[in-house]
């Protein structure tokens, strides 16, 4: 599989990815991924490092995950969601025309992508403060602005990471944009950089309405940690296996085996009113 955008490795563009095979590890290391996570991007960088057995023709190193554009990241965090469990999903929506909740359904695998304009992953553009070169944002960045809560601060604060001089020896300083200036740098890095769908259109079955419909990127950081830990019970009650060996087994094996037990649970149940009818 490719990405949409890709990473520069020594002046070219790898996009290549791989994930490990999906075992309980992986799903415990992604239910754990908030813990020791300061901001969200800093969980979705660990989850990624987690999860991909390769990136690009290398191990998918902390430093790699960083320097992956802001729509690589949402598109693997998709398309990591459906390596889990590529299942339909149902959201409930509330129509902006009429007030009145629907159901819409989607897969993960099915959500469309843009791919990175032909600058990707950096352009030059030119402005009152002379010529400049912008590049696409990247999980880094997201790292470094996430605690700012200023939003105007933490715009001048992506914007310094991503302007620099066309002339190296030249220092810049963005807070002189204007907001014209801006508005064409927000409209170039949406051109150049790759995007991962966030929303779908729906028509509102009641008036017809068309709406967007948020769909968050990072559905497999929200399954609870919990529900697994469940999983490792059932099955080491019911065949006395340690922990190690039910989470090294394949999501739909351990499925499999939940299955039996509870197979074997409804069995048992119905002997036991036989046996006192």
């Amino acid at each position: 599989m490719e990405l949409p955008g890709g990473f520069l490795v020594e002046g070219r563009i790898q996009r290549g990815f791989r994930f490990k095979p999906v075992t309980g590890y992986l799903e415990m290391a992604l239910g754990e991924s908030a813990e020791g996570a300061e901001t969200h991007p800093s969980q979705v960088t660990a989850a990624l490092c987690q999860a991909l057995q390769l990136l690009g023709d290398d191990a998918a190193t902390v430093e790699r995950v960083w320097g992956l554009s802001v729509g690589d990241r949402q598109f693997l965090m998709q398309r990591l969601s459906a390596h889990i469990n590529d299942v339909r999903k149902w959201l409930t929506a509330e129509c902006g025309a009429c007030g009145d909740p629907f159901d819409v359904s989607f897969r993960y695998a099915e959500l469309p992508v843009k791919a990175a304009g032909p600058d990707y992953p950096e352009t030059a553009f030119s402005a009152a403060i002379g010529p400049l070169r912008l590049r696409a944002p990247t999980g880094a960045d997201q790292e470094a602005v996430a605690a700012i809560e200023d939003e105007d601060a933490a715009l001048t604060a992506l914007l310094a990471r991503l302007i620099t001089a066309a002339d190296p020896t030249r220092e810049i300083d963005v807070s002189r944009l204007t907001e014209e200036e801006i508005a064409v740098i927000e409209a170039r890095i949406e051109a150049m950089a790759p995007e991962a769908a966030t929303h779908l259109l729906a028509r509102c079955p009641h008036c017809r309405a068309e709406n967007r419909v948020p769909v968050s990127p990072y559905g497999c950081l929200e399954r609870p940690a919990g529900e697994l830990y469940g999983e490792i019970h059932q099955i080491a009650r019911g065949y006395h296996w340690s922990e190690h060996d039910i989470l090294s087994l394949p999501r739909r094996r351990r499925r499999i085996y939940l299955r039996l037990i509870d197979r074997n649970r409804g069995m048992r149940s119905a002997e036991n009113m036989l046996e006192t009818a």
